[in-house]
């Protein structure tokens, strides 16, 4: 009987030993788990970087081109002048020498798709009759008439022919009797100028309208960076992507036609890009319509390293305390979900590790800044937070990262505008050619998210003109 009281006392002995073990393996364990928690080591999965295709919106400019058909006029008159066709010679078949001398300017106008030209001329004529050779002085107007069609490589290609003609003086070819019919005098002259004349007109147009050189310098100053604010290093980059016209035609003493053009410019801030210019024009085709005005969608960007540079500028060191708790930011990582930016915000202290905010960038018109609104925890930091760290959640931390993401740009819009307006005020594309133009305010249209950083477009409405005061320098 001793002996089972003994064994009964050794097993309750052992067991009251069994059960001390485990309580203090119970109690290291979860001394250990609370350590853990103390530490409160994340494993929040990162919201996925993703972003949304926005179709580019094209913008159309349209360049109303006036060349003035006194400019033209002016330029045929400087390059014809003097003897403009002499036939020396009686043995070509008709018996008669010409000269031909340009009497007074040659004056044109522009009907519909045809260039009309008057071409004064002094005449002196000797004409072999047989008996003897006479000689007569005569003024003879010419009239002439140029069909035009632009080539391909938007060369102008003019075929000029004779319609007429008017004495002014007639000659008097006379002798013994024996006289020279005016008509027939006056249809020679017509047939010989046909080619002289009318040869020499072709090849003027063809130098002096020259629209390959005309819109090819366009073309190519299109594509050339224009400062538009120096201060803020911002360049306007147009980007042309084609370029058409409307057909020729007589307006208010000018021959005019408008370019079309379609671009995708955009505003560059940094050093002066580097764009490639290409030596041709695309090929030549007709556009329809009439419209003068422009409707411009510039592009331009905060990107997500410097949109990261200012707010860590605000936020990096931030302490925030909640009773016994507090953490400090230590990082901040911008990036994209669709029109959601998503901020992720890595902490030490109390918390150690990431949380994560999304909240939609939007343009703060009065401001002129990049505000994200309704910036919050992520459904899974919530989540995540309120099982493992709800001070966080009546903290002030997310009001003051809120209010360090709304990025004052980079550059002042105002002043980008008033530099555009002044660029083309008086722009000189080339030697006689300027392009003037009316803009209206520039206005944000839209702000989206891009794999590089916050996307905007401006919107900017107005009416540009291309002036041609010159096309050869005045003698």
């Amino acid at each position: 009987m001793t002996a089972l009281v003994y064994k009964g006392c050794l097993d309750l002995q052992h067991n009251h030993a069994n059960s001390l073990h485990m309580k203090t393996v119970n109690f290291l364990i979860l001394a250990t788990l609370m350590s853990i928690l103390a530490c409160k080591s994340t494993k929040l999965s990162q919201p996925m970087e993703q972003y949304d295709r926005f179709e580019e919106k094209v913008s159309r400019i349209n360049i109303p081109v006036s060349v003035k058909i006194e400019e033209l006029e002016r330029t045929i008159n400087q390059q014809i002048e003097g003897i403009i066709y002499e036939d020396d010679t009686f043995d070509d078949g008709d018996k008669m020498m010409v000269k031909a001398e340009k009497k007074s300017n040659i004056s044109l106008r522009i009907d519909s798709q045809m260039v009309k030209y008057q071409v004064p001329l002094g005449l002196w004529i000797k004409y072999d009759l047989g008996l003897g050779k006479v000689s007569a002085d005569a003024e003879i107007t010419l009239d002439f008439s140029t069909a035009f069609v632009v080539n391909d490589n938007w060369t102008i290609e003019t075929q000029t022919n004779v319609t007429g003609y008017e004495w002014q003086k007639k000659p008097r070819l006379s002798m013994a009797g024996l006289s020279i019919p005016v008509g027939f005098v006056g249809n020679l002259i017509l047939n010989r100028s046909r080619e002289f004349i009318g040869r020499s007109l072709d090849e003027q147009v063809a130098q002096n309208l020259r629209l390959d050189t005309l819109i090819g310098d366009t073309w190519k100053q299109l594509f050339e960076p224009i400062p538009v604010a120096p201060e803020y290093n911002a360049w306007l980059v147009i980007n042309p992507q084609k370029i058409g016209m409307t057909p020729l035609e007589a307006k208010d003493g000018a021959l005019e036609s408008i370019l079309k053009v379609d671009a995708l410019p955009t505003i560059i801030l940094g050093d002066k890009p580097q764009v490639d210019i290409p030596q041709s024009l695309p090929p030549f085709h007709y556009e329809p319509g009439a419209d003068d005005d422009i409707e411009l969608h510039l592009k331009t960007e905060i990107s997500y390293l410097e949109a990261e540079r200012i707010a860590k500028n605000q936020l990096l060191g931030e302490r925030f305390e909640q009773g016994k708790n507090a953490v400090t930011i230590e990082d901040i990582q911008l990036y994209g979900q669709g029109n959601n930016i998503v901020v992720n915000t890595r902490l030490s202290g109390s918390y150690n590790g990431s949380i994560f905010l999304t909240g939609k960038p939007v343009f703060n018109e009065k401001r002129g800044s990049i505000d994200v609104e309704d910036l919050n925890f992520t459904l899974e930091t919530r989540n995540f937070l309120f099982k493992s760290a709800g001070w966080l959640l009546k903290s002030t931390i997310k009001n003051k990262i809120k209010d360090n993401l709304n990025f004052l740009l980079d550059y002042n819009l105002g002043e980008i505008e008033s530099q555009i307006k002044e660029q083309l005020q008086d722009f000189e594309v080339t030697k006689g050619t300027k392009l003037k133009g009316e803009l209206g305010k520039l206005g944000i249209t839209n702000a989206y998210l891009t794999s590089d950083g916050i996307r905007l477009d401006i919107g900017i409405n107005g009416k540009v003109k291309l002036q041609v005061s010159e096309l050869i320098p005045a003698k």
